[in-house]
């Protein structure tokens, strides 16, 4: 299998460490464990914390990073990755062949508490041979597997630091990135200074890096219009006029591949495909985007995004707006004036863009064809934990989550594969996992692209989600800071920040 692979080049010289950074977030982060781990703010943290095999470069190609030379075995269910060895956690326990292993086969591990155990179920069993070689022994070929190792989702963790300090180390991680947790307050702010035991290409090149979480836009827009934080995200459309003008900073509005969707439960009521059907033909997506989110969104025409391995990726025709139709189809399954359908709709506050606001929206189109709607608006972590329940403990009906991963594999596995802790729909099909095994399995571009073209039309016709649109990121960023870089995943990049008053 022939699989390109992009260079990183780190600056040519690494100078000391020097001045701060404070970035205002909405969403606060509740770990930086990267097993467990499922927001950009700690994807950001993560990459700062933890090396790995393989790395997400800034425009969402795979770059090697401790990987040094890899293969396939002949048969193909065997992948080998000789690694750079002198590599040091910031404890000075060893990072070697032995350290990898471990961690990834605590990823594998579904009672290790990873959520990520079933994506990455096809890595099989982890093997260290020597100190510098780790061999997977796969379950099942995977034309994908250098995606899946540079997803933030396989940094390598500690497993001994991580069983001493149990529920701490998603707070204040044992990595071997060039930073360091140095302080975490939840629901406040967080801290990262430089790891004195870094040995890799990506020094630290700031003293500081702080973190606030501020949900609140108003509150996000008054400390970057007036110096008090150097990064915000998620500006709001009408806001971009002030930041611009405050004279310290400028608001950026780079490309995002984030599909922003209510993930349905699909059980229930809502295992029948008339009503989904109608949930999704009877929003008005156009009339929020321009009157809630003030343009700074594009309509679904598939659940995957803009910039999710383009060429694999498929659209449609978009969703109607029809709500006589809705209603037919509703009374078609059985509800109607007589017999409303109950739904209870979560959304968070602070995540997305106006989330809590186009929640009331939805509700309130949903109860105009007669559903018994109501919002659910959670403060992140509530939101956060809420995804995470077993099905059967699920007291909403769908909640609000927004999607961005690199490759098509690594989006539709985790999210429609039956059974993979990541599908928080309950959705499952037969076909789809007949198709995704195949996917898997071949390293054809056309025969990837007729499989995954399949699979995306079945989703985009079962309706598992209301699609609703791809979100545009919106950033204000101080005119102090350079070399700031954010990739299409919302992911903020700090390879080479510095600031500069001058």
């Amino acid at each position: 299998m022939a699989l390109l692979i992009a260079t990183a080049f780190p600056i040519a010289a690494q100078a000391a460490p020097d001045g701060s950074l404070t970035i205002a977030v909405g969403a606060d982060a509740t770990t930086f464990h990267p097993h467990v781990n499922s927001l950009p703010v700690g994807n950001a943290v993560d990459m700062l914390v933890f090396e790995q095999l393989f790395r997400m470069g800034e425009d969402n190609s795979v770059v090697a990073q401790l990987a040094e030379s890899w293969g396939w075995s002949e048969d193909g269910m065997t992948f080998s990755v000789q690694v750079e060895t002198g590599h040091v956690f910031s404890n000075g326990d060893p990072l070697d062949a032995q350290a990898i292993a471990a961690s990834f086969n605590q990823l594998l591990d579904p009672n290790s508490g990873s959520i990520y155990a079933g994506l990455y179920a096809s890595l099989g069993r982890a093997e260290a041979q020597g100190e510098d070689t780790v061999v997977f022994h796969l379950n099942e070929k995977n034309g994908h597997i250098l995606m899946l190792l540079a997803n933030s989702a396989a940094g390598i963790i500690d497993v001994k630091a991580n069983a001493e300090m149990g529920a701490g180390y998603g707070r204040k991680p044992i990595g071997s990135g060039p930073y360091i947790v140095d302080e975490f307050i939840g629901g406040e702010r967080f801290s990262l200074v430089p790891n004195p035991l870094y040995k890799g290409d990506f020094a630290a090149t700031l003293e500081k890096i702080t973190f606030m979480s501020v949900p609140e836009d108003g509150a996000r827009m008054a400390l970057i219009e007036t110096g008090e934080v150097d990064i915000v995200d998620r500006v709001p459309a009408d806001s971009i006029e002030a930041v611009n003008d405050s004279g310290l900073a400028k608001v950026i509005l780079p490309d995002s591949m984030f599909s922003i969707s209510m993930e349905l439960i699909n059980s229930g009521a809502l295992a029948d495909p008339r009503v989904r059907e109608a949930l999704n033909i009877s929003i008005d997506r156009e009339g929020m985007i321009q009157g809630i989110l003030g343009g700074l969104a594009t309509p679904s025409v598939g659940m995957v995004g803009p910039g999710t391995e383009d060429a694999l990726r498929a659209t449609f025709a978009p969703k109607p707006y029809d709500p006589a139709r809705a209603r037919e189809l509703l009374a078609e399954a059985g509800y109607g004036p007589g017999k409303p359908l109950p739904l209870v709709v979560t959304c968070p506050n602070g995540r997305y863009i106006k989330d809590s606001q186009v929640c009331q929206a939805l509700a309130a189109q949903w109860q105009a064809i007669g559903i018994d709607a109501k919002p659910q608006v959670m403060d992140l972590s509530n939101w956060s934990a809420n995804s995470r329940l077993p099905l059967a403990e699920r007291k909403d009906d769908m909640t609000m989550v927004g999607r961005a991963t690199a490759g098509i594999d690594f989006t539709l596995y985790r999210l429609f594969k039956t059974g993979v802790s990541t599908n928080i729909s309950g959705f499952s099909d037969p076909e789809v996992d007949r198709l995704l095994a195949e996917g898997r399995a071949s390293s054809d571009a056309d025969a990837q692209k007729r499989i995954y073209g399949e699979i995306q039309q079945i989703i985009w016709d079962a309706n598992p989600y209301v699609f609703l649109w791809y979100q545009k990121q919106a950033l204000g960023v101080a005119d102090r800071v350079k070399n700031f870089i954010i990739r299409p995943d919302e992911t903020m990049v700090f390879d080479n920040v510095s600031v500069s008053d001058s």
